[in-house]
């Protein structure tokens, strides 16, 4: 069974028990010239991501998360935003998986 999307693993919660660990990660990339996106030159940015690692009766899981993408050259405003809503969505998953009986530790971006 292919299993990549949170809920899916919310579902097998229901009935079995799921082990979960959490990485963060900023992940940085590079946006392609994309004319329609008004993008007319590649751009350096980044990506707030979790890497969600699960084990159910010995089957192993991994689901990326992305919640934010920014800019090196963004305003530290702008950082601390993309870094709020990141935490907000984060905390959301946590939310979902803890009620499904999935203990995980939280980690948040810094």
């Amino acid at each position: 069974m292919r299993v990549d999307r949170l809920a899916q693993i919310i579902e097998i919660a229901k009935e079995k028990k799921v082990k979960a660990r959490v990485t963060l990660l900023k992940r940085p990339i590079i946006l392609k010239i994309h004319p329609e996106a008004q993008i007319l030159e590649e751009k350096e940015a980044y990506i707030l991501a979790a890497r969600f690692e699960f084990e159910v009766n010995g089957e192993k899981y991994v689901i990326d998360r992305y919640y934010a993408m920014g800019f090196p050259t963004e305003t530290l405003e702008e950082e601390l935003a993309n870094r709020n809503l990141a935490n907000a969505l984060l905390k959301e998953d946590y939310q979902r998986l803890k009620e499904a009986g999935v203990e995980i530790e939280e980690k948040y971006f810094e």
